[in-house]
């Protein structure tokens, strides 16, 4: 493997990793305060899984032509950002643990998205550096215009596709409901709380997986509309409804494994995977392994 690709695949699973780190610690706070809705933080949420998807898209789609890259050293300036996305992440969980103190108005809502926008910024920067950055711009304009538009019509798209999350998750509710029978006791409470062996969550939009099943049918059909001339179009018709079948019993993998963390390892770190982008790791490689295998088949 070519030793730039082999250093930007490593920062992009360096970054990866470090993003669902970041939103597994100041997630679950997020979602118990006022900074989902009163410090409108919540319109992060679709864009987050839309562009985790969108990395790896990138990286399996554009491959031949990332390999052409040459390796960046590591410089001071990195460690730089780096720190100063570190001490944002701290500044945020403090600010997270004295939101209550504080009032919603436009000034503080803009330093609120400030603080919590430059953890990512800086993140990006120290990982992978300000002069790979201009060069991957130079280089990947047209396809970085591409995927844009593509994050704009999929996160347009995202609030009608909500409203279908409730029969999704019926059909989650039951199934890891079956599942989990064979390892413990369960039971239902209410419509919607699934209990195992001690352990309840709701099953509920988070756990539908409606958003990585809707953005992972959206990455396929916008990969095989940029490759469709390279594609067989009967096949990847063919393939297409398997495809979306095994991202939903990806997800409910992601619930059945949460439930089994929640009730024999530690209840409180289930609820902060619970309430993070760590669910997304398992669609990203379904996706990951499925193009790969699936996409020379697909070929002419």
């Amino acid at each position: 493997m070519d030793k730039g690709f082999k250093q930007f695949l490593t920062k992009s699973v360096i970054f990866i990793f470090l993003f669902v780190l970041i939103s597994f610690i100041i997630g679950q706070k997020i979602v118990s305060s006022s900074l989902l809705y009163g410090f409108k933080i919540f319109i992060y949420g679709g864009l987050g899984y839309i562009f985790l998807f969108s990395v790896l898209g990138f990286i399996l789609l554009y491959r031949e032509r990332l390999l052409k890259f040459k390796p960046y050293p590591f410089k001071g300036g990195n460690l730089i950002f780096l720190l100063i996305s570190f001490i944002s992440v701290v500044s945020f969980y403090i600010l997270e643990l004295n939101i209550s103190k504080f009032t919603p108005s436009l000034t503080s809502i803009i330093l609120v998205h400030l603080l919590f926008l430059l953890i990512f910024i800086f993140l990006i920067l120290g990982i992978f550096g300000i002069k790979f950055i201009r060069d991957f711009i130079f280089n990947f304009k047209k396809e970085l215009t591409y995927f844009l538009i593509f994050g704009i019509v999929v996160y347009s798209l995202m609030n009608l596709v909500w409203g279908l999350w409730s029969y999704l998750s019926l059909i989650v509710l039951k199934i890891s409901e079956f599942i989990l029978g064979f390892f413990g006791n369960t039971n239902i409470i209410g419509e919607d709380i699934l209990v195992f062996d001690g352990f309840s969550a709701k099953i509920g939009e988070a756990c539908s997986g409606i958003y990585s099943i809707f953005i992972f049918t959206s990455l396929y059909l916008f990969a095989v509309i940029l490759d469709w001339k390279k594609l067989n179009k009967i096949k990847a018709g063919i393939i297409f409804i398997p495809a979306i079948i095994g991202a939903f019993f990806v997800n409910i993998l992601r619930v059945f494994l949460l439930f089994i963390f929640g009730a024999f390892i530690s209840r409180n770190l289930a609820l902060g995977l619970y309430h993070s982008y760590t669910g997304m790791i398992f669609f990203l490689i379904y996706f990951g392994i499925f193009w790969s295998l699936s996409y020379k088949w697909m070929k002419r």
